[in-house]
């Protein structure tokens, strides 16, 4: 006996094959951030993939270049309430999401701080990932940011999704400048 399936069945298995992979890239919030991880990376910028809880003050310019050989940070000396040095590459991820940039200031050959500028659509995304990592937050200067304190630093970042591209960073700040220690 020879099994035949029916002409409208096979048009439809074919139409969900080829449209149910285009649908979850284009209308779904996690195909969109895995295809614009995919372009990120095509185009040839790195991932930064940074464990937050290994974060501290201890961390010098060399271990953030031993740990990311790929990325090629460019340094300045600018002396800041964060440090004297600051160093900076453009990036096409971090942890997973979509981002642009990454800052590392140093003070003293040590990291004091690190800016993560992400892009906004995703930061609930974000947020929920740290809440998942790191627990609930507290919301801190009038409820405008949330923030987080680990073993090696605190951070901070927006509670309402920013407007513009400027304004969509995350922050690490080492307890020595927040005064936690």
């Amino acid at each position: 006996m020879r099994f035949k399936l029916p002409r409208t069945y096979k048009l439809l298995l074919a139409l969900a094959v080829v449209v149910g992979p285009f649908y979850w890239l284009m209308f779904t919030e996690d195909g969109r951030r895995r295809s614009d991880l995919f372009l990120l990376h095509v185009l040839g910028k790195p991932g930064f993939n940074i464990a937050y809880d290994r974060l501290s003050g201890a961390v010098t310019r060399a271990d953030i270049e031993e740990q990311f050989p790929k990325i090629d940070f460019q340094c300045a000396e600018r002396q800041s309430a964060l440090g004297d040095k600051v160093c900076g590459a453009e990036i096409a991820s971090f942890n997973g999401l979509p981002a642009r940039r990454a800052l590392l200031h140093y003070g003293a050959g040590r990291l004091t701080a690190l800016r993560l500028d992400y892009r906004p659509q995703y930061h609930r995304l974000l947020a929920q990932s740290l809440r998942n990592g790191l627990g609930e937050p507290t919301q801190e200067a009038g409820g405008s940011t949330l923030r987080w304190r680990a073993e090696g630093g605190t951070i901070v970042l927006p509670a309402k999704p920013p407007e513009t591209d400027a304004n969509a960073a995350l922050m690490w700040v080492a307890p020595a400048l927040t005064g936690d220690y």
